[in-house]
């Protein structure tokens, strides 16, 4: 009997795809340009470089239940991030980053052909994510100052499953004006507007 091979075995549209390249770390980079690492700062990572605040440092030092899973469900954290921002609290996912939850997403609504709308450049988890579940990836072109051209996007959406914008974008900055998102959810298709970035743009 012939033994099994990992690469044959493999899904086709897992087959298509190249590995994810993330950027450099900071050590490298650091090196690269002769500046301390610490002095470096990831803002297409999200990262904070200040670290943790002091609340969250004495939060932890005090009674936290390592050795024990969390809640499952979240209860207490959707129900803080449901009273800061006004929604219910079944209205909230809590994940572990963007990338789960943009997984959750494709695993949830995405069969293989299905359209998804990204305008590149962009946050590459949409598209890595859209290869790992065939499905048919639709890029709309964004303009010279980055935006998205209303039109072409609306047309894309129209015909789409999901739509995945990011506002403000990683890595241009730019936001969607909020009458384009508004003609987005009247298109059918599931919008997904990540504000990883948001606090970046007040």
């Amino acid at each position: 009997m012939p033994r099994f091979d990992p690469r044959r075995a493999l899904r086709p549209a897992l087959r298509a795809l190249s590995g994810y390249a993330p950027i450099e770390p900071s050590e490298e980079v650091a090196a690269r340009y002769g500046v301390p690492a610490e002095r470096i700062v990831k803002l297409d990572g999200n990262e904070n470089p200040y670290g943790l605040s002091p609340r969250a440092l004495a939060a932890l030092a005090g009674h936290y239940p390592a050795h024990r899973y969390p809640d499952p469900d979240q209860r207490r954290l959707r129900a803080a991030l449901a009273q800061r921002h006004g929604v219910p609290a079944e209205c909230i996912v809590a994940g572990a980053g963007s990338d789960e939850l943009i997984d959750l997403v494709f695993r949830a609504y995405v069969e293989p052909g299905d359209r998804v709308v990204i305008a590149s450049p962009t946050f590459g988890m949409y598209a890595f994510d859209a290869g790992l579940y065939a499905a048919a990836l639709v890029d709309v072109s964004r303009r010279d100052d980055w935006s998205v051209e209303r039109e072409p996007l609306l047309a894309a959406a129209a015909r789409a499953k999901v739509v995945f914008l990011a506002s403000p974008n990683n890595p241009t900055g730019t936001a969607l004006p909020p009458p384009v998102v508004e003609a987005l959810l009247a298109s059918g298709a599931l919008v997904v507007l990540d504000e990883a970035y948001i606090e970046f743009s007040h």
